[in-house]
């Protein structure tokens, strides 16, 4: 169905493609400015309770700026002519997405949260920290749990955004955002239960990140003073 926008010109998709892009580098800028902690780097909002990069986080956080960014586009194509309203048409597979990603992440911190409480994953420097990351697991090696659930976020979101140009390009979008394939929602699904299943059952205890206490300054020295030079008695007087 022909969308409302449809008749947009190619300035006009630029300039809305461009605006969406303005809006993720302004969130970026917020970001940096008002969390001191991690500043500009915001690829530190994917890291877990215990220290390594979290793949939850990761897919949760392309999730959010792939829609954020097409949420954006389409809403000022649809001003452009006129409409202002908010954006009432968001398929239902597409919310499903969301709540998997965002159940997916908070049951993965919870899990976390629980080991370092229950004392099955203890706090130590940042020598100690565990070597996993977004595709590896606690010792260092590939995790083919991880991989799975990227792998088909990478698909989804592929999908997503290549179904989007598409419909912006081709005058054939309506007015509500592109949705995502069935079969594909339930490889995500699969994938996202695969990865918390295989995080409550974790197959070494490790060490988790703690922030460095800060060094004590060392108390100030009183300047040591000048041990006095021998004196040499002087020769009682020959009578």
């Amino acid at each position: 169905m022909v969308g409302v926008a449809a008749h947009a010109t190619p300035a006009w998709k630029a300039v809305a493609f461009l605006i969406g892009l303005a809006l993720l580098a302004l969130l970026w800028v917020f970001i940096g400015v008002t969390n001191k902690k991690i500043g500009f780097r915001v690829w530190k909002l994917v890291k877990g309770a215990d220290g390594s990069s979290s793949t939850s986080k990761f897919q949760w956080a392309v999730w959010l700026v792939v829609i954020l960014f097409a949420y954006t586009v389409l809403w000022v194509l649809r001003a452009r002519s006129g409409d202002y309203s908010a954006i009432s048409t968001v398929p239902s597979n597409l919310l499903v997405v969301l709540g998997l990603s965002t159940t997916t992440a908070a049951a993965a911190k919870g899990i976390t949260v629980g080991y370092l409480q229950s004392g099955r994953i203890t706090k130590g420097t940042a020598a100690q920290a565990p070597a996993g990351g977004v595709l590896k697991d606690d010792t260092g090696y590939p995790d083919l749990a991880k991989i799975q659930m990227i792998g088909f976020t990478f698909i989804a979101v592929g999908v997503f955004l290549a179904t989007f140009i598409h419909e912006i390009h081709t005058n054939t979008f309506n007015s509500g955002l592109p949705n995502i394939d069935s079969s594909l929602l339930v490889l995500m699904g699969l994938s996202q239960g695969g990865y918390v299943g295989q995080k409550l059952v974790p197959s070494t205890t490790h060490t988790a990140v703690a922030s460095p206490a800060p060094k004590a300054k060392p108390a100030p020295t009183a300047p040591a003073t000048p041990a006095a030079s021998p004196t040499t008695p002087e020769p009682a007087p020959q009578e």
